[in-house]
């Protein structure tokens, strides 16, 4: 297996060589996928390079700093198998190796290979960057070796290049026949899947949304309520940024749903989010989900540069890797590729142009994605929140504990005003009493949660005590996340509460935390209420402020200065 590994080596190699040899220009090239290979589109020459000879590779997946791709690579063991029909899976996703390229150089790494492997191989996932670029995840699983419920999800750090198992079990959920590896999305919020399961003898379906923590591993879980008809399931889902949060937007037919990580409060969002460069101004690309006869829905790319709308022409099938447009570093044109070849627009041009040709075909056992990239990207929304709209989806939790758990090993908690919490030597109100946790005591939370007596249990340590402790009960929370905000008054707040402004003040709620770059959205007294809708975050003066969803907006609202709080319960 590590010869046949060396010699896929030793092939890449001599592509790159080959084809990046010239030192490129300063404008960002255009990378893309044609036939199971990796291309480069070079503006200055007006040239395309073929990158890549293998022809089951998969990509390309650019950095979020546009420094670097990763793409899949179907081993060749498996095309041998297939070849001669003795392959397992013979659709979905086939067992791949992971490679990154480096976009200026051309150099290039193996991520992730056989090694240890069954003869059936390892099956992954889509590779994810992280948002600073220096780490990758992806689902995987030995077809031959381990059950779908005992997948792993993986960690590489570039800097260190140390490989590691961030979660373990994970189950993959309903399959059918062949097994096809989850897509991941990493964020400022997390490593988010979908996890879509039922039963085999053909019961109700289910869909969930998981958010992985990529620090601790610890995962909350949410159900997106799949009806019978399927008529609400998601087609695609993306972080976004929306008023300075990072928030999973769920595209459901033509419309989307926001989603917060944190609390699983979800509304409706009035406008699609739109695709812009990630550094620098110009096009914004709109998707409008648009009816067909047939009752099928596609994508119409519309831009606008901020003074008009433009249609594109480009028609998709879905906002996904292998559907997106790419954007120029400059953010002045856009790209996009269909069965015949590369096509760009800019506005000022009537109509699209072709940049290179080359006739696309794809079939199982190449990997997906497909697309192409060009420069850095992000989303961001533009609409507001429709107040009228089911409620917040609730974390899951056992029929025996009534709160949702709202903590993760790895944080700090504080002890709510108005009592102390008892700390045990186990998690069961029958274990011994060790001590207590005084009210405003900021403690770390190594373990936990686990459900049991009808509370939610963690193993806290404070200053000169360690044990298990209660979250809370009888719907109030007595153990708070808290972070540390050198001028502001210690955490009394959480989120799932219903807070309103203490005393006679007026209170203004804004796009973003802090006070700086952030624009006012609402105002608030003592006869408003509002919804704590995540954790709080401190600005750069030292001031916390929380999340928050009022009118059916959300924002921000500060907590308050020194030892005056500008905030309390509402209850």
């Amino acid at each position: 297996m590590r010869g046949l590994v060396q010699a896929l080596s030793l092939l890449v190699c001599l592509a790159f060589a080959s084809s990046l040899a010239a030192a490129q220009t300063a404008s960002q090239p255009l990378f893309a996928y044609r036939n199971g290979d990796l291309w480069k589109y070079d503006q200055a020459s007006a040239s395309a390079a073929k990158l890549t000879h293998w022809g089951y590779n998969g990509g390309p997946i650019l950095s979020p700093d546009g420094s670097r791709i990763a793409f899949l690579s179907t081993t060749a063991a498996f095309i041998r198998q297939h070849e001669a029909g003795e392959a397992e899976q013979t659709g979905g996703s086939a067992p791949a190796d992971i490679w990154v390229m480096d976009a200026a150089t051309g150099s290039f790494s193996l991520i992730a290979d056989q090694s240890g492997a069954s003869a059936s191989g390892i099956l992954r996932s889509l590779p994810n960057w992280s948002p600073d670029s220096r780490k990758l995840a992806w689902l995987q699983v030995d077809a031959g070796a381990q059950s779908l419920d005992a997948a792993q999800l993986m960690l590489r750090d570039l800097d260190s290049g140390l490989t590691s198992t961030l979660a373990s079990p994970v189950d993959l959920g309903y399959q059918g026949g062949n097994i096809r590896m989850p897509s991941l999305r990493w964020g400022d919020g997390g490593i988010a899947r979908l996890h879509f399961d039922r039963t085999e003898t053909g019961g109700d379906p289910s869909l969930y949304i998981q958010f992985y923590d990529p620090g601790a591993g610890a995962m909350e879980q949410y159900d997106l309520a799949l009806n019978a008809s399927r008529d609400n399931s998601v087609r695609d889902f993306e972080w976004v940024d929306h008023g300075g949060r990072s928030l999973m937007a769920l595209q459901i037919k033509d419309y989307w749903d926001l989603l917060d990580p944190q609390t699983g409060a979800r509304s409706r969002l009035s406008d699609p989010p739109r695709l812009r460069s990630r550094d620098a101004a110009g096009l914004q690309l709109i998707p409008l989900s648009v009816a067909t006869v047939s009752g099928d829905w596609r994508i119409h790319w519309q831009a606008t540069d901020g003074a008009a709308s433009y249609d594109t022409g480009y028609r998709s099938s879905r906002v996904n890797r292998n559907n997106r447009p790419a954007l120029s570093a400059d953010g002045g044109q856009m790209a996009w590729q269909n069965a015949e070849g590369v096509y760009s627009w800019h506005i000022g041009i009537d109509g699209s142009r072709l940049l290179f040709s080359a006739v696309s075909s794809w079939s199982f056992p190449i990997p997906q994605p497909f697309g192409l990239v060009w420069a850095p990207t992000r989303w961001v929304t533009t609409g507001t929140l429709q107040g009228a709209q089911a409620a917040p989806v609730a974390p899951p939790v056992s029929a025996s504990c009534s709160l949702p758990p709202l903590l993760s090993p790895g944080q700090s908690a504080i002890v709510s005003p108005g009592s102390a919490n008892r700390v045990r030597g186990a998690a069961s109100v029958n274990a011994d009493i060790v001590g207590a946790i005084q009210e405003g005591e900021v403690v770390s939370i190594e373990a936990g949660p686990i459900c049991a007596d009808g509370y939610n249990w963690y193993f806290a340590r404070g200053s000169d005590i360690a044990g298990w402790t209660a979250e809370g009960g009888a719907g109030d929370y007595w153990l708070l996340y808290h972070i540390d905000c050198y001028d502001s008054p210690p955490t009394r707040l959480s989120a799932t509460m219903t807070a309103t402004v203490a005393g006679n003040r007026r209170l203004n709620a804004r796009n973003g935390k802090g006070e700086a770059g952030t624009a006012v959205i609402a105002s608030a007294t003592a006869s408003d209420t509002f919804l704590i809708t995540g954790r709080p975050e401190c600005d750069w003066t030292g001031g916390r402020w929380y999340p928050i969803q009022i009118r059916g907006l959300l924002g921000w609202i500060a907590a308050g200065r020194g030892d005056e709080y500008y905030l309390e319960a509402a209850d």
